[in-house]
């Protein structure tokens, strides 16, 4: 676990800013609202929610393979890194419309944004690697910082005096002074380095480092104000081989978290069981997990810190959790693979002149999260019943697959309520919810000819969509409560 810090060289420049700040720059005023920027990775476009309404009330089009999203402080502008075109998108926020789009040194990861929006610090994970400096005035990259390995994410620290980037092949992070543009010092893990947070002491100056690593369940903390090195690392809670999620980690069985506007908490996610767990700052004191979609991986804050949004790069939505309660409230069907998500502020005015959403975007509205007493009571009778020359579906699915329901109940009963809510658990990781065709557990055992899947080893059970099964499990799907 041992990490050692590198210091570089410090020549430290003196700009002054004043004056310039916003020079060239769009300016608004007005009543300010927050907006949910959520990126999807395998698409070609943004959704921005807004997160009174939990609906999608914009969309940005035309960024394909979109990775990092930032916005300007004053809200005239969203700035997206384009993984395809190796550039970073500026979007008038206005009019939705790509304004600008500024050649990059190489391919494009995260980007973040200084605290005064003159400044775009884009992560190149092309080798060697780098961190590239876009000036947001003249809309030009006027720097390329080099870093020791490719950048994977890039972030500024709460009181907007360094960028911190992370390396997945180089195993580091690097600090760089927000002002000089130079880089300041690197500490070395034996990990990739995945998403960070920061905590802020009472003068806003960062305390620590939450640091997520490749292959590691849980998160490092690292002292970032002294001696600057590891203190230690944390497991998030230890889950049941039965209930884990193995395929497509990609390295990152936990990738995601945030600390909270108020400070008062740290959320992370877990891709190995579709859940976020959060602790309590300062003392990281174990607070309890939430159940979301499948593969969270990116998460942000509604201002007043009572909600959290994750990205769940598995089942195309964004779930909505109550702070408070511990609960997922909602799930927003979003894009394809959506992951970095962000809170943007931007004037209502501007939020009032977006069009109408597309018919797709229309489509991709909230709803409440599904139903689990609809479930027990009528699509769980559905994983027993006997069909003619068909094996039942808990037969196979208590036993050796990825969907595992519980053992059968003996012949007459039910399952309990217990092993009803492990089957609930289970059978929505395999669904999107408000898309029932673009839900694993209706299309593998749907005939090819009906929309299906070309194959389930299971078998087909169903030869179409108007099956009276088939419509049980969509109209739960679809958030139905008839």
């Amino acid at each position: 676990m041992a990490a050692t810090t590198r210091r570089f060289p410090c020549h430290l420049l003196t700009l002054s800013l004043l004056g310039i700040v916003t020079l060239g720059l769009p300016t608004v005023a007005g009543a300010q609202k927050s907006i949910i920027v959520q990126t999807n990775a395998a698409g070609d476009n943004v959704h921005l929610i807004d997160p009174v309404s939990n609906t999608i009330v914009g969309e940005i089009s035309g960024i394909e393979v979109n990775h990092g999203a930032a916005a300007a402080p004053d809200g005239s502008r969203f700035y997206v890194s384009n993984e395809v075109d190796h550039t970073l998108d500026a979007v008038d926020a206005r009019t939705l419309d790509i304004t600008h789009k500024v050649p990059l040194s190489g391919r494009p990861n995260n980007v973040a944004i200084r605290g005064d929006g003159r400044r775009v610090y884009v992560a190149i994970v092309s080798s060697p690697g780098a961190v590239d400096v876009i000036d947001t005035v003249s809309m030009e990259r006027v720097k390329r910082i080099a870093t020791a390995g490719g950048v994977h994410n890039t972030f500024m620290t709460p009181d907007s005096k360094y960028v911190v980037a992370g390396s997945i092949a180089g195993r580091n992070l690097t600090v760089i002074d927000a002002e000089s543009e130079v880089a300041l010092w690197t500490l070395f893990f034996n990990a990739g380095v995945r998403p960070m947070s920061f905590e802020t002491h009472p003068d806003g100056s960062t305390k620590r480092i939450f640091v997520q690593l490749s292959n590691f369940h849980g998160f490092a903390v690292v002292n970032f104000d002294e001696r600057r090195e590891e203190l230690n690392r944390i497991e998030l809670p230890e889950i049941p081989e039965v209930e884990r999620h193995t395929e497509f980690l990609q390295g990152s069985p936990s990738h995601g978290q945030g600390v909270a506007p108020d400070g008062k908490t740290l959320w992370l996610c877990s891709k190995v069981n579709s859940h976020v767990y959060a602790y309590s700052l300062p003392d990281l004191k174990y607070l309890g997990g939430v159940h979301v979609g499948s593969h969270p991986d990116w998460l942000t804050f509604s201002p007043d810190s009572k909600y959290v949004y994750v990205a769940n790069a598995g089942s195309n939505s964004t779930s909505v959790v109550n702070v408070e309660t511990l609960k997922e409230v909602v799930q927003i069907p979003v894009g394809q693979v959506p992951k970095r998500v962000i809170t943007a502020v931007v004037p209502e005015a501007t939020v009032a002149g977006w069009k109408t959403a597309t018919a797709t975007s229309r489509a991709s509205t909230s709803r409440e999260a599904l139903d689990y007493e609809f479930f027990r009571e009528q699509v769980e009778p559905i994983f027993v019943h006997k069909r003619e020359g068909r094996a039942r579906c808990v037969v196979c699915h208590a036993t050796r697959t990825r969907f595992r329901l519980q053992a059968s109940p003996p012949e007459g009963a039910t399952w309990t309520a217990e092993q009803s809510r492990r089957n609930f658990e289970t059978a929505r990781r395999m669904v999107v919810p408000g898309d029932p065709l673009g839900s694993r557990l209706l299309q593998l055992p749907l005939a090819e000819e009906a929309g299906g899947n070309s194959f389930h080893p299971g078998g087909k059970h169903w030869t179409s969509q108007t099956d009276p099964e088939w419509q049980t499990i969509a109209s739960w799907i679809r958030g139905s409560r008839d």
